[in-house]
């Protein structure tokens, strides 16, 4: 994987440009990503169904990049911005999550979705060699690339039947935090 992420300075940036989809106030603050599009962390499920491209609260198709995307949303419990709950706070299920589906993994497509996510955000992290020949060996089923401090990540990942697919992925800040704190954690080879 190392391989790879070096020679993406040897390829240029195509007329591929995500930079129109992401919905972020600055590039260069990660606490203002709010969501992707219409969809906005902090919906509800009912406000999310209400959208004219989401069919349900839990799938939406977008067109991106000249192609139906399918997004998958994840909705977690959030108390007035804590990431800590409490059992005495009402909780409100709200949206927490935007997974789309980016197709199947090609290393030139692989190549042009990492480009212009890392020409929108900082790398924050990306897979070591351990993690890079784990996945190679099929004993883990994905890598991530985390951009923007773990709010946006690029992920590869192995289906059970040996096909391998990308996503990028948009979370709130509670689980951006609970991403740094999981790279955090890992051991150092």
């Amino acid at each position: 994987m190392d391989t790879i992420l070096r020679t993406t300075s040897l390829f240029p940036l195509a007329a591929l440009s995500l930079a129109s989809l992401l919905v972020v106030a600055s590039s260069t603050q990660a606490a203002t990503i709010q969501g992707f599009g219409a969809l906005k962390f902090g919906m509800t499920p009912a406000e999310v169904a209400a959208l004219k491209d989401c069919s349900s609260q839990t799938e939406c198709l977008y067109d991106i990049l000249g192609k139906n995307r399918y997004f998958t949303l994840g909705y977690g419990s959030v108390q007035d911005g804590s990431d800590v709950p409490t059992s005495s706070e009402a909780t409100q299920t709200t949206l927490s999550h935007i997974d789309i589906e980016m197709g199947t993994y090609t290393q030139e497509w692989f190549l042009e979705v990492f480009e212009a996510l890392a020409a929108q955000y900082s790398l924050q992290h990306h897979p070591t060699d351990d993690e890079s020949a784990l996945f190679r060996e099929g004993r883990s089923q994905e890598l991530v690339m985390g951009f923007a401090e773990g709010f946006v990540l690029l992920k590869v990942v192995r289906r059970p039947f040996g096909n391998i697919i990308m996503h990028v992925v948009y979370q709130d800040a509670v689980h951006a935090k609970a991403q740094r704190r999981a790279w955090a954690a890992a051991p150092v080879p």
